[in-house]
């Protein structure tokens, strides 16, 4: 990684000024410098002085071309890296030099008295010079209205889990006496069940309050006498709510109808009493959108589609009972923009990195490192890829969750 430029955000008033007093310093140098060369060159080497106290970067610019002083009439070509002035200033203030091209209307300074060079250059850097100040003071103005200087930045606000981190147990049948239960054979034709071949089974049912709707039903295979599938009226309202596929005797498939609108909306699968994974429509509007994952009695992780797109825009993971990591797709654009990582301090989960894809492309170009004290987590560090080559260009390091120096890569200093 490039050196990096720190550019402390608590002196930045005194820049200001600093910043003021160079124009000033510069105005007067260009005033005299015609009928004075020798105090104009003492004036630009205080200016080179004075920068090197305050930016060092900024003042090893300014240092005279290889082809010699602008004070001996002898300019170099107008390009951006061979204009010490303008160098000197943009860094002090930006810590970087966007140059802009000449004027095509302007005089050819070749075709200018050293006098007439010298105003024209002392009026671009004035104008310059204003606008970046501007600039300066509508960012700052803008950073201070969405955060007020007094205010920490802190971690975003927790999201907890809605569900239990702990797989739930697999369905059981009640015991109960087979006397009251009435039973009769039936016959299940092919694909009722997804059966392949016609099934004949007993079907006992159970009504207690004896209105003619089972509170439970169970299918028994004739000839093994095991259990096939159950239905089943958990909430005794008249309807049928809760469907239980079996294999070999035990649990395999659940499917809930848990809002008791008559449309089942869960849909849960067993391995040896286990429950392996869950299927729900959340929103009850008929698509499948939130699938969990499990591994023995624990949640390992929960995927959802947030805008029923059939794709998956929000993915957490656990581990312990306790959520490692999310990944997600916030601007909704087909692939995740933001990655925040947990991990567990005194018992509860605490953000300790935020990574964010602000261009879309699909890898993070910022990352916000966390720092936990107490029960406060605040910014403890952000790092920033402006042009997205994989280097960081910007760092900001934050104390008690406010900005306390911003260091810029050196490779921004060079010309735009």
């Amino acid at each position: 990684m490039a050196a990096f430029e720190v550019t402390a955000h608590r002196s930045a008033a005194i820049l200001g000024r600093t910043l003021r007093a160079l124009i000033a310093s510069t105005l007067l140098g260009c005033a005299t410098g015609a009928s004075d060369p020798d105090s104009q060159a003492g004036g630009r080497e205080g200016q080179r002085t004075l920068l090197a106290k305050t930016t060092p970067n900024a003042a090893a610019a300014a240092a005279p071309p290889p082809g010699g002083d602008p004070a001996s009439g002898n300019l170099p070509p107008t390009d951006g890296e061979t204009r010490p002035g303008r160098l000197l200033i943009y860094s002090a203030i930006t810590g970087h030099v966007p140059l802009e091209e000449r004027n095509i209307n302007d005089p050819d300074p070749r075709s200018m008295s050293p006098t007439e060079r010298e105003a024209a250059r002392s009026r671009q850097i004035e104008l310059e010079i204003q606008e970046e100040l501007a600039k300066q003071e509508s960012i700052t103005g803008t950073e201070s209205a969405s955060t007020p200087p007094d205010t920490p930045i802190l971690a975003p606000s927790f999201d907890p889990v809605a569900e239990p981190l702990a797989a739930p147990p697999a369905p059981t049948l009640r015991k109960l006496p087979t006397k009251l239960f009435e039973s009769r054979e039936v016959t299940i034709p092919p694909g009722q069940w997804q059966n392949a071949h016609e099934l004949r089974v007993m079907r006992r049912s159970l009504d207690v309050d004896r209105d003619g709707k089972p509170e439970e039903v169970r299918y028994i295979d004739a000839d093994s006498g095991l259990i096939l599938r159950s239905e089943l009226d958990r909430d005794f309202d008249g309807t049928l709510d809760a469907w239980i596929t079996y294999e070999n005797g035990t649990p395999a498939i659940q499917v809930l109808d848990e809002n008791g609108d008559g449309t089942r909306d869960t849909w849960e699968r067993y391995r040896d009493g286990s429950l392996l994974a869950k299927t729900t429509d959340s929103d009850a509007d008929g698509v499948k959108d939130v699938f969990y994952r499990y591994d023995g009695t624990e949640l390992v992780q929960k995927l959802s589609d947030q805008n029923n797109d059939a794709a998956i825009d929000r993915i957490e993971t656990f581990a312990g009972r306790h959520r490692k990591s999310i990944e997600e797709d916030r601007s909704m654009s087909g692939q995740m923009d933001t990655w925040t990582t947990y991990r567990v301090i005194d018992g509860r989960e605490v953000i300790t990195q935020i990574e964010r894809d602000s261009r879309d492309r699909g890898t993070p170009n910022i990352v916000e490192i966390y720092e936990t004290q107490g029960d406060s987590t605040r910014l403890a560090r952000k790092e920033e890829d402006l042009d997205g080559d994989g280097n960081v260009d910007i760092v900001s390091t934050y104390e008690d969750g406010r900005l306390l120096q911003r260091a810029i890569s050196d490779e921004a200093l060079s010309p735009l």
